[in-house]
C-alpha cells in the first residue's frame, strides 16, 4: 500500500469511526449532559475565571444534586455570579395604538392606563467547580490514552526533530490553562508548544501531534474553533496511525464533539488538510526510522559485525588522537579518562553522523564497555593497524567460539558431513548436525521412558565470512528450560560464555568421532573414520579403538 493508499484510508476511517460515535449509546448521553450545562454570560465566566482559574464546568448546589448525581464536597466555598431576577410591578402609563403612537383625549392630552411589566435587576448567587463536586463520572467520548514503547518513543523524538519552536513541560499545579483539564496548547502569542508533563507517552505522543498541527495550520486563521479542533485532531490522528500508533478511540470521539454531526462540513475540512498529512510523513518518515532504531538498539544484542559498522571509525580516531599525545606511565583509570573524553569530543564534533552511536553510548552498557575495551586493546597493540584493524569481530567471544567449533567440526562448516557424532568415556555422545544453510545444533541426549531429551540441545548459526558463531536456542529438558535469544543482550551474553566454556571442555574431554553421515553415506569404520578425520583436518579426533553407539 503506497502512502496515498494508507492516508486516504485512514481519512476514510476518521469518517466512519465518527460515524460510529454518532450511532453510540455514550454519545446520547455525552449530549444529554451538555445540555443541562448553563451557558454563562461573558461578565459571569470572567468572574468564576477570577475566582477559580482551573474552573471547567460550573453549576449550582442543587443542580449537581439532581441533574448529575454528584454533591458539593464538604468545606468547598461556592463561586460568586450574577443572576438575573424579574419582578412584576403595575405602573400608569401613556397608551398607545397599534402603531405605537399615543392616544389623546379630546382636549389633546395622553390617555394614562394601568400596564403590568417586568423589571430586571441583578442578584447575587453561588455555583460550584466540578472539582469541588463527587459523585458519577460525567459521561465522556474521550479518555486519557495510556502506554508506551519504542514506537511512541521514537514518534515523539521526530516531532521534536522537526518542530521549530519551542516544546515546554508544565506541571498543572503551575498552569492554569493544563489545571483546567487541557492536555497541552499551543500558544500562538508566544508560538510555542505546552504539555501536561503528567501524561502517559502515548497521550504526549497524541497531544504533541495535535498541538504541532495548530502550529503549523493555525498561526493565522479565521476558522472557527470547530474547524481548527477537527483539522489538528484529524491530522494527529492520521500521522499518529501511519506510524503504527492506534489513538482512534480518543480521535474519534474528540472529533465527534467538534463536528456537531455536519458530515458534509466533516469532509471538507478534511479534504483540505490532504496534502499537509502527506507533506508532514515525508518529514517525519526518515526521522522516524531513525529514531526507532535508535531506541529499538538499546535493548538489542549487537553483534561484532554491527559494532564494527558503527564504532570503528570511533576507535580508529580515538586511538589517532591518544597516541598522537605521549602520556608513559598512567595508570588504566587514568587512560580510560582521557579515552572517555576523547570520546564525547569526537561526538561532539559529529553531532549528526554520531546520532544513533552517542544515544547507545550513554544508554547501552554492552555498546560503551566494548567501545572502551576495543580501544584500550588497540592502543596496547603495537601490531594495531587502526586502517585494517576490526576489534569488534577479531577480539570477539563469537569469533572464538568460531575457531573452537571449527576445530571439531569443519567437515560441517564446508558440507562435507551434515551429522557427526563424537564420544569420550564416562560422558554422553555429542551429536553435531546442520539444520539449514548456517544453523547449526549441537546436543547431549539421553532417553527417559521412550523420550529423547536434551541434556542440552543449543541452536546456533554461523557468519562463515566473519568467522563468528551465534547461539540462537538452549533447552534443557530435565529443568524444562528453553530460552532464544532473539536480540536479548543478555541472554546472548550467557549464551555465548556457555558455548565458550562447552566447546572448550569438548577438547579437554577429548571426544572422539564415532560416526559421521554425508549426504551420500554413513561412515562408522574406525579407518574410514580416520581417513576422512584426516582429510578434513580433525586433528587428533580419530579414535584408535572401535567403540559402538552408545
Amino acid at each position: 500500500m503506497t502512502k496515498e493508499e494508507k492516508t486516504k484510508q485512514a481519512f476514510e476511517m476518521i469518517e466512519q469511526g465518527v460515524k460510529d460515535v454518532y450511532s453510540s449509546d455514550n454519545f446520547r448521553k455525552y449530549l444529554s449532559c451538555c445540555s443541562k450545562f448553563h451557558s454563562y454570560s461573558l461578565n459571569n465566566t470572567l468572574l468564576i475565571l477570577a475566582q477559580k482559574p482551573d474552573a471547567t464546568l460550573v453549576a449550582g448546589y442543587n443542580a449537581w444534586q439532581h441533574n448529575f448525581n454528584r454533591h458539593v464536597d464538604k468545606g468547598e466555598k461556592g463561586l460568586m455570579i450574577l443572576a438575573p431576577v424579574t419582578s412584576k410591578i403595575t405602573k400608569l402609563m401613556d397608551k398607545s395604538d397599534e402603531d405605537g403612537n399615543p392616544v389623546l383625549d379630546e382636549n389633546g392630552d395622553p390617555i394614562k392606563e394601568e400596564r403590568v411589566i417586568n423589571l430586571l435587576r441583578f442578584t447575587t448567587t453561588t455555583v460550584f467547580d466540578i472539582s469541588q463536586t463527587s459523585g458519577e463520572p460525567l459521561p465522556s467520548l474521550i479518555h486519557n490514552l495510556t502506554g508506551s514503547s519504542d514506537e511512541i518513543l521514537a514518534f515523539i523524538d521526530s516531532v521534536k526533530d522537526i518542530c521549530t519552536i519551542p516544546i515546554d513541560y508544565h506541571s498543572p499545579s503551575k498552569d492554569a490553562v493544563l489545571a483546567g483539564g487541557a492536555k497541552g496548547y499551543y500558544s500562538i502569542a508566544e508560538d510555542r508548544i505546552v504539555l501536561n508533563m503528567e501524561l502517559e507517552d502515548m497521550q504526549i505522543a497524541k497531544t504533541l501531534i495535535h498541538e504541532y498541527s495548530h502550529s503549523i495550520l493555525h498561526k493565522t486563521t479565521d476558522k472557527d474553533s470547530d474547524q481548527r479542533e477537527i483539522e489538528a485532531e484529524s491530522l494527529a490522528f492520521i500521522l499518529c496511525d501511519h506510524f503504527g500508533i492506534d489513538t482512534s478511540d480518543y480521535s474519534f470521539g474528540y472529533i465527534a464533539s467538534y463536528a456537531a454531526q455536519d458530515e458534509a462540513k466533516m469532509k471538507t475540512i478534511l479534504s483540505n488538510i490532504q496534502s499537509t498529512a502527506h507533506e508532514m510523513i515525508d518529514k517525519l518518515e526518515p526521522m522516524f526510522v531513525e529514531n526507532l532504531k535508535k531506541r529499538t538498539m538499546v535493548h538489542e544484542y549487537i553483534t561484532p559485525v554491527e559494532m564494527d559498522k558503527m564504532a570503528n571509525d570511533i576507535v580508529i580516531n580515538v586511538v589517532n588522537e591518544l597516541k598522537a599525545i605521549d602520556n608513559p606511565g598512567l595508570d588504566d583509570s587514568l587512560i580510560y579518562q582521557n579515552i572517555e573524553r576523547s570520546i564525547y569530543s569526537y561526538f561532539d564534533t559529529n553531532k549528526k553522523a554520531m546520532k544513533i552511536q552517542e544515544h547507545l553510548y550513554n544508554n547501552h552498557t554492552d555498546f560503551k564497555r566494548d567501545l572502551k575495551q576495543a580501544i584500550y586493546k588497540a592502543l596496547n597493540n603495537p601490531s594495531y593497524n587502526p586502517e585494517t584493524g576490526h576489534p569488534f569481530i577479531d577480539d570477539s567471544i563469537e569469533r572464538r567460539n568460531y575457531e573452537q567449533f571449527e576445530a571439531i567440526a569443519a567437515p560441517l562448516l564446508s558440507g562435507d558431513a551434515c551429522y557427526i557424532k563424537y564420544g569420550t568415556p564416562h560422558f554422553m555422545d555429542l551429536n553435531v548436525e546442520i539444520i539449514d544453510d548456517n544453523r547449526y545444533a549441537m546436543s547431549h541426549n539421553y532417553e527417559l521412558n521412550g523420550d529423547l531429551m536434551a541434556d542440552p540441545d543449543v541452536e546456533f548459526t554461523v557468519d562463515k565470512d566473519n568467522r563468528l558463531l551465534y547461539p540462537e536456542s538452549y533447552q534443557q529438558d530435565n529443568l524444562q528450560f528453553y530460552q532464544r535469544v532473539d536480540k536479548d543482550p543478555v541472554a546472548a551474553h550467557q549464551l555465548n560464555e556457555f558455548m565458550d566454556e562447552w566447546l572448550n571442555n569438548i577438547q579437554e574431554n577429548q571426544y572422539k568421532v564415532k560416526a559421521v553421515y554425508t549426504e551420500e553415506q554413513v561412515i562408522e569404520n574406525e579407518n574410514d573414520i580416520r581417513r576422512f578425520c584426516k582429510e578434513n583436518n580433525l586433528a587428533n579426533m580419530a579414535p584408535k579403538v572401535k567403540e559402538k553407539e552408545r
